[in-house]
């Protein structure tokens, strides 16, 4: 199998949630431990037999120790060298064609859904409403901050002024006092302006009350208008007898300078007074008429 490639390595950490060499290193260091303690029980019975035949042999025994615990580092080094790339090339890895295929969910990725576009511009539209919202939120905040800091000093005003009426109602100096006295006849003075208009009031009410005024008001109204139809139906009726009256006039001298001859026409012409009879007849008509 190949080696292992970053993508590979990266996925079996997250899955694992440790690198996988960690584990190879933990078995080379097990066995290492173990090799020790061999070496180091070893090297014990070898010192507590050194003596033989009255001659101390400890120095090469250490020596010899030592030596074969290298050889030994060596051999496990080497060995286990090729145990890490057997194990992470074929038991510590991921098959290529399963990386390609996105075959592998993690822990975290169990209840992820893939969506489409109109889904994602819908949650980027949703997201933008949302901060929008927030916008006027904190604009909202702003505004009541500063009217709960206007609303507090104006309680603070209104709190030092009735301090200030308690005080004056108390009426504790005598200068304060003095005025109060002072000011008790504007206190009758106030009651009987207040019967007189009262009195008023009522009288008012008596003869021009609202209802009385608007009474009159439509009888104004109609009367206006009576007058004005039947002044209008009057100046309509006397251009009519009028021009009747002209047109006749126009009709009759005509007629009586042709008759005349030159030498009877008179030296002057008389007319006729118009007859105003009808006309009178017209204006002295009742409306509607």
């Amino acid at each position: 199998m190949s080696a292992p490639t970053m993508k590979s390595t990266s996925v079996l950490t997250e899955h694992l949630q440790y690198p996988a060499v960690s584990l190879v290193d933990d078995i080379i260091n097990a066995v290492n431990e173990l090799m020790y303690k061999c070496t180091a029980a070893m090297e014990r019975y070898l010192l507590d037999k050194s003596v033989i035949e009255g001659i101390d042999y400890s120095d090469e025994i250490k020596v010899g120790v030592a030596k074969l615990e290298t050889l030994l580092e060596n051999s496990v080094d080497k060995n286990f060298d090729k145990l890490e790339l057997y194990v992470l090339r074929n038991v510590l890895s991921i098959p290529q064609d399963l990386l390609d295929a996105n075959a592998f969910r993690l822990a975290y990725q169990r209840d992820l859904r893939i969506v489409d576009k109109t889904e994602q511009e819908n949650s980027v539209r949703d997201i933008h409403d949302k901060i929008h919202q927030i916008e006027l939120a904190m604009q909202l905040h702003r505004k009541l901050t500063a009217q709960i800091k206007s609303t507090k000093l104006v309680q603070s005003k209104i709190q030092n002024f009735k301090k200030l009426l308690i005080q004056l109602f108390e009426c504790r100096e005598p200068e304060m006092q003095e005025v109060f006295r002072s000011l008790k006849p504007l206190d009758d003075s106030i009651r009987l302006i207040t019967t007189q208009l009262k009195q008023l009031y009522v009288e008012s009410q008596e003869y021009a009350s609202t209802e009385h005024i608007e009474s009159l008001s439509w009888r104004v109204q109609a009367h206006n208008a009576s007058l004005k139809s039947r002044a209008t139906y009057i100046n309509y009726k006397t251009k009519i007898i009028l021009d009747t009256v002209n047109k006749t006039e126009s009709n009759s001298t005509n007629t009586t300078r042709t008759s005349l001859e030159p030498s009877m026409a008179p030296s002057s012409c008389n007319i006729e007074d118009p007859d105003f009879e009808s006309l009178d007849a017209v204006l002295t008509c009742p409306e509607g008429s």
